[in-house]
């Protein structure tokens, strides 16, 4: 423990050794990445919590693990792949509900598991059992420079979507039927959201890992809403608690060693913590 100390301290009154974080490529690229995938990852959170839908963004996070599984045995892009599959099944899973073939939890589980499954099959034939914690929990080293440009592509379909139909997403996620009776093409935006926060979770995977992506998308959210009154404000500091907790999961990833997704992860939980604690001084 305190060696912990020590080392932590160190850190802390070292400017140099604080710096030099700053040195590696891959580092400005995950700095570069986060401030992209910070701010969508919540609103998009926001939204499947209204619909009472944040098991999707485990579903989608877990054909993503199947998709770098594909990746590995194939040797071919992940993110392209990761992308292209993952708005299949997302398009597929709003088709099955839609049509009532089968119930919206039925559908997402299968994908789940099926996911899953495959996905240690595809693993254990490539060879590479050694990649599986990277896919699970993130990495700091897992997003290439070509990466970057399809990440920042993503990005900025994901945010052009949002503002275009914000107004349009709120009715449609809070009542399906009350916003087909106001106008709204209800099966258009549902099938642009399904691809939306397909991609959104697509782009988001290689950083924070298969498992643990959900966790950007429904934590900050579940503490904005304990702590804020109105929409707004919930959006704002959802983005706010993302983006620090993503900041600050850098760093702790890199001089602790712990995964990337794991160390957000983590600080997010803290957050959560502080924000029930917060709340309950409130109101003695």
């Amino acid at each position: 423990m305190s060696i912990w100390l020590c080392y932590i301290l160190n850190l802390l009154f070292s400017r140099t050794k604080m710096l030099e974080i700053f040195e590696f490529n891959i580092i400005k690229r995950a700095f570069l990445v986060v401030s992209f995938i910070a701010p969508l990852s919540p609103i998009f959170g926001i939204f499947l919590l209204f619909r009472k839908y944040a098991f999707f963004a485990d579903t989608l996070a877990h054909v993503g693990f199947l998709a770098l599984a594909l990746s590995l045995f194939f040797k071919i892009n992940s993110l392209v792949l990761l992308i292209l599959l993952s708005i299949g099944v997302s398009i597929s899973v709003e088709q099955l509900r839609a049509k009532d073939r089968l119930p919206a939890e039925g559908s997402l589980s299968f994908f789940l598991y099926s996911g899953v499954a495959l996905s240690v099959v595809f693993i254990t034939f490539s060879g590479s059992t050694g990649s599986i914690i990277n896919i699970l929990f993130g990495s700091l080293s897992t997003v290439t420079k070509e990466d970057v440009y399809l990440i920042l592509s993503g990005a900025f379909v994901c945010g052009v979507f949002i503002l275009k139909y914000y107004k349009k997403l709120i009715s449609f996620c809070i009542d399906e039927e009350l916003a087909h009776a106001s106008g709204i093409n209800v099966a258009v935006i549902k099938m642009l959201f399904a691809t939306t926060v397909a991609l959104s979770i697509s782009i988001s995977i290689q950083t924070m890992g298969a498992l643990l992506i959900g966790s950007l998308m429904i934590i900050p959210p579940l503490i904005a809403m304990h702590i804020c009154r109105s929409l707004k404000n919930t959006v704002i500091v959802s983005i706010i608690i993302s983006l620090l907790s993503s900041y600050s999961g850098i760093f702790l990833s890199f001089y602790s060693g712990i995964p990337l997704g794991a160390s957000i992860s983590t600080i997010l939980v803290v957050f959560f913590v502080i924000s029930f604690i917060i709340k309950a001084f409130k109101f003695k």
